[in-house]
């Protein structure tokens, strides 16, 4: 099996009960496209209260005066107050970010609290440092979960935020791919006492191989403990050749037995 490109790296959160929970962390393309997003709402928020004001106050160089003071104040307010709010508001996006379905949250995957966005923002100032977040860059390159100082300073991560639960999707049947079988093989399973597995071993396997999103490694040691009590409860002998294809392989010829059974039934 390939591995996931070290783009997408996971984000490990273990719950008090001890259940893993995996976030992918958001890389530069995804967070550029949300920040794409938001920036045009602000710039498009600045210049209507620009147009606003400039209709307002006249066009005296007093008034210039004023309108050039507005808009700075504008700017700051705007620019840090949008991400701020948002941010709050819905806990931890903006609709950049939910557009792209993206999340900010705390180390160790709590929500965010108004402290953490405050600090998060002011350093922001700093990321853009010397022009267009370029130390912001550098930190992401460098940071394993690609977060900029500002997020490191906040102990907050972006992550890609998974597809809601809806009823429609728990009623979903669940569909596994499976490698067929070679033309040649013969019609009858090519692996021993198959038939012994009962409802929940194949409602187990098809648990596993579901769960396709997940990085390899993070595979890896559930697919070797499966693949290992697999050969366990079929009395076969133990192998390192990839537990994975061995699985699907389990579950392949778990179909040819019970086709078999069938046509004897039948």
């Amino acid at each position: 099996m390939n591995e996931t490109p070290s783009w997408r790296e996971p984000y490990l959160v273990v719950t008090p009960e001890g259940v893993q929970v995996v976030y992918m962390a958001a890389g530069l393309a995804s967070r550029s496209l949300a920040a794409v997003v938001d920036y045009v709402i602000i710039i498009t928020l600045l210049a209507t209260s620009l147009v606003m004001v400039a209709i307002n106050e006249g066009t005296s160089s007093a008034n210039q005066d004023v309108i050039l003071a507005l808009l700075a104040m504008l700017v700051f307010v705007v620019n840090w107050g949008y991400l701020v709010f948002f941010e709050w508001i819905w806990n931890g996006q903006t609709p950049g970010k939910r557009l792209v379905r993206l999340r900010i949250l705390r180390e160790g995957g709590r929500p965010l609290d108004i402290a953490d966005i405050v600090v998060r923002n002011l350093m922001r100032a700093i990321d853009f440092l010397p022009l267009l977040y370029g130390i912001g860059l550098v930190t992401m390159v460098v940071d394993r979960y690609h977060r900029r100082l500002d997020h490191l300073t906040a102990g907050t991560v972006v992550v890609h935020e998974a597809m809601p639960l809806t009823l429609e999707r728990v009623m979903q049947p669940v569909v596994v791919q499976v490698p067929p079988r070679m033309p040649d093989a013969l019609p009858t399973p090519l692996v021993p006492n198959v038939e012994r597995l009962t409802a929940a071993d194949l409602a187990l396997l098809l648990e596993f191989l579901r769960r396709n999103e997940l990085q390899t490694k993070v595979r890896s040691d559930p697919a070797a403990h499966l693949a290992a009590a697999l050969r366990q409860r079929l009395a076969l002998p133990l192998s390192s050749g990839d537990p994975e294809r061995f699985i699907e392989h389990v579950l392949r010829e778990y179909h040819v037995a019970q086709a078999v059974i069938s046509r004897q039934d039948g």
